[in-house]
């Protein structure tokens, strides 16, 4: 049995109500859906569309129910906005049917949902923005720890590990640029007053009731407010990018941590034994963080193909994309504050890398930079030459292939040799955005001031909800 049924339809089915409710789903932004009535209620009663006595008994039965949700899920309901209709009238008695009044499910739950996604995008920017502090400070650290850097798996060229911690970090700005954009100009609006479909006859103003819920501003048209999940869509859309983005970096630290690299050393918080083989150190949090990427897509087009051959007009299809946006943002927030725990406390082995970066050729594209350059020989031409002597020698030798080059051009070996030392290959590359190490220092000095800047615009998202500014 039903509430909303009963007088047109008489008795439900239960496995119907079972397979159609979303309680369970519900469960999750119950705190929201009640903070949605008691903002409809106040805006009724400061209205004088409902008898003041009557609104103030359910704004005191709905206070008293926010901090006992858990009665809710013990009432066969199709929803929790049912479910909180029949808790009122068990409560209060006929006096709980104004409640309803200018109201559907309809814009109650996409209310609800934007203002669970706008908590959750911000929690979300919170984790970035710690991570991104915990990069740029490592960063600091390591500018002058050589890295190798790889094309296609293969070996390439000579990096540091602050040019690669401040990708990470660069890329995470670009996440908490758009994110702040999608809140504020996308999330952050009110359907509330738009009715099931069409608005309401009930002289609401939406402009107060969305300043009651600190929305920012409406969604205008009715009919685009209720049945469009597009806000959910596109904040899915990014939430998966960045998921696939860290997956991305994780594998970098599965490969690096393996016997064969051996650039990093764990934490060993992060890592497991095999059940079998006592010598076994897996690095287990990054393999799930790797995996929660391709999780995400499926989340990302179960959204999609749910919403793509909707109707315009609110079907209860569009209640199965919750889930699939909560586990979305719940998930990747999970995986930010795991993702920051490894960076923390995650060391690159210096001696290692440094033994790695002589073992390889990986000067080789800056010495035949250097001839081009300084001795006036097309670099097509250079490049060849630098490559047939490598073919000739079958070396990894700097070394021998700097003094055969300088016989084989007649120019000063000594010269050859100074160029593709390490340390002046950094400091000769003077391109904006690479790691020579003072061009990086810039680069981290600029990257700290755009971190204070986007600090303290979730300091005042933050204040604005009430909830613990942690960006500090």
């Amino acid at each position: 049995m039903t509430f909303y049924r009963d007088a047109l339809l008489g008795d439900a089915s239960n496995k119907v109500v079972s397979f159609t409710s979303s309680m369970e789903e519900d469960r999750l932004i119950v705190n929201e859906v009640i903070d949605v009535l008691v903002a409809h209620v106040k805006h009724l009663i400061s209205m004088e569309l409902i008898p003041p006595e009557s609104g103030n008994k359910i704004l005191t039965a709905l206070d008293n129910l926010s901090r006992n949700t858990d009665e809710l899920f013990k009432i066969s309901a199709e929803d929790v906005h049912e479910a909180i209709e029949i808790y009122l009238r068990n409560t209060l008695g006929g006096e709980a049917g104004w409640l309803p009044l200018g109201r559907s499910r309809n814009d109650h739950v996409v209310a609800a949902l934007r203002l669970k996604t706008k908590k959750l995008v911000i929690e979300c920017v919170g984790e970035i923005l710690k991570l991104r502090k915990l990069l740029i400070e490592k960063a600091h650290q390591n500018l002058e720890t050589l890295l190798p850097l790889a094309t296609h798996l293969q070996l390439a060229q000579i990096s540091t590990v602050a040019h690669y911690l401040m990708y990470i970090e660069e890329m995470l700005r670009d996440f908490t640029n758009i994110l702040y954009y999608t809140l504020s100009d996308f999330i952050d609006k009110s359907p509330l007053g738009s009715g099931a479909i069409a608005g309401t006859t009930v002289p609401i103003d939406r402009f107060e009731l969305a300043k009651l819920l600190g929305f920012k501003g409406l969604v205008y048209n009715t009919l685009y407010a209720t049945s469009s999940r597009d806000f959910i869509s596109v904040t899915a859309s990014i939430i998966t990018s960045l998921s696939v983005a860290l997956s991305r970096v994780a594998e970098d630290f599965i490969i690096w941590a393996t016997s064969q690299f051996n650039y990093i050393e764990p934490p060993s918080s992060h890592l497991a034994t095999s059940s079998m083989m006592p010598h076994k150190k897996n690095l287990v949090s990054m393999e799930v963080l790797r995996a929660w990427g391709g999780e995400a897509i499926g989340h990302l087009a179960a959204i999609l193909s749910v919403i793509k051959s909707v109707p315009s007009g609110y079907n209860l299809d569009l209640q199965e994309v919750t889930k699939h946006l909560l586990r979305l943002l719940l998930n990747s927030i999970e995986a930010l504050t795991i993702f920051r725990d490894f960076i923390k406390y995650m060391e690159f082995k210096d001696k290692v890398l440094n033994e790695e970066v002589q073992k390889y050729l990986l000067t080789v594209t800056d010495l035949a930079e250097h001839i081009s350059m300084k001795y006036h020989i097309p670099y097509r031409d250079t490049h060849k030459e630098v490559a047939s002597v490598i073919k000739k020698l079958g070396t990894t030798d700097i070394n021998l292939i700097c003094f055969e080059l300088s016989k084989k051009l007649g120019i000063n070996a000594e010269d050859l040799l100074k160029v593709v030392k390490p340390e002046n290959v950094l400091r000769t590359r003077k391109v904006v955005g690479s790691p020579n190490p003072q061009l990086m220092l810039l680069t981290i000095k600029e990257s700290e001031k755009l971190l204070d800047n986007d600090c303290s615009r979730y300091s005042a998202l933050v204040e604005e909800l009430g909830i613990l500014n942690e960006c500090k």
